[in-house]
């Protein structure tokens, strides 16, 4: 049973009524209204169950549908950091579907990709690696070397490739994305919003399901090293399926996580989470509040009745 909304009361008496001028009166009654109101939105909101998601931005959406289930600030464009792999992902997994690339072909790192900063498969001059260690290496420790040879391999140098993945997100409904690189390292233009990362989320899983198992792994070594999932659900959580994870000073720290209960897969977009100077611990913070969207979302969606006037749950 629903509780009621508490209401303050509002009926001051004679006694208090003799205290305030005409005008004075009106204004303390127009206030006492808007603050009542104030009061009591919030409280409404909140019998929704969603529990507080720390983070900037975030939406939950059906896999299967399309139908948005939760959302904050979801159609405004933020930095996403290495969430940006995830269409470097889509266009290595078209340019394999089409028969231009195999799994189980072998190269050697170009020098470009060698030469890129930040997080790394640890590729090394002259050690060769499969195009599935390739995308391992950017579904696990989110590889900026694996990316920017993901680029390369496709497209033959990366300003060719990050044409293509801003022609592909408008092709496929991204509203307010622009990519200016294949790896997410920080740019102020780099940006998706987290309904456009959600559309690319379900794209990859609706045309590429053969493609899911690589987003599943705990670990990944190379090299000789063994690097974990910062996607800490991943193997920890019976219903999580993926997918993605990403951080820099700007973006914060920002995860993609996907799951499937009783046949319905969901999708969660959190952007944002506040960082730490403990990466591990702002990973772990994300996972968190992913697990909490995911967690509420199939209790929403499988097992609770509808209650459309308590389920609102856009952005303050």
């Amino acid at each position: 049973m629903l509780a009621s909304i508490p209401v303050p009361d509002t009926d001051f008496g004679p006694s208090t009524v003799k205290h305030f001028p005409s005008t004075g009166w009106w204004l303390f009654s127009w206030l006492s209204l808007v603050a009542i109101f104030l009061f009591c939105i919030p409280r409404a909101e909140a019998q929704s169950g969603l529990p507080p998601i720390d983070a900037r931005a975030y939406i939950l959406m059906n896999a299967d549908t399309g139908a948005i289930i939760a959302t904050k600030n979801a159609y405004r464009p933020y930095a996403i950091a290495s969430i940006t792999k995830l269409m470097t992902l889509y266009l290595l997994f078209k340019d394999i579907d089409s028969g231009h690339l195999q799994l189980n072909q072998r190269f050697v790192p170009c020098r470009a990709a060698l030469q890129t900063g930040g997080s790394s498969m640890f590729m090394h001059p002259g050690l060769p690696f499969t195009i599935a260690q390739l995308i391992l290496g950017m579904t696990v420790p989110s590889g900026n070397d694996a990316a920017v040879e993901a680029a390369h391999l496709v497209a033959g140098s990366v300003p060719a490739f990050v044409a293509e993945m801003n022609r592909t997100a408008h092709k496929i409904g991204m509203l307010s994305t622009t990519f200016y690189d294949p790896d997410g390292l920080p740019h102020p233009n780099n940006m998706a919003s987290p309904y456009d990362v959600a559309v690319l989320t379900r794209t990859l899983m609706t045309q590429f399901p053969q493609f899911m198992p690589f987003f599943r792994h705990e670990n990944f070594t190379y090299a000789g090293i063994t690097s974990p999932n910062p996607n800490l659900l991943v193997g920890r959580v019976p219903f999580i399926t993926g997918m993605k994870s990403g951080y820099t000073d700007a973006a914060g720290h920002c995860l993609v996580a996907t799951g499937t209960q009783d046949g319905i897969s969901l999708i969660a977009v959190i952007l944002g989470v506040p960082s730490f100077r403990d990466e591990g611990r702002g990973f772990w913070r994300a996972s968190w509040q992913s697990l909490k969207l995911l967690d509420w979302g199939f209790a929403r969606t499988l097992w609770l009745p509808s209650v459309p006037h308590l389920e609102r749950t856009s952005a303050r």
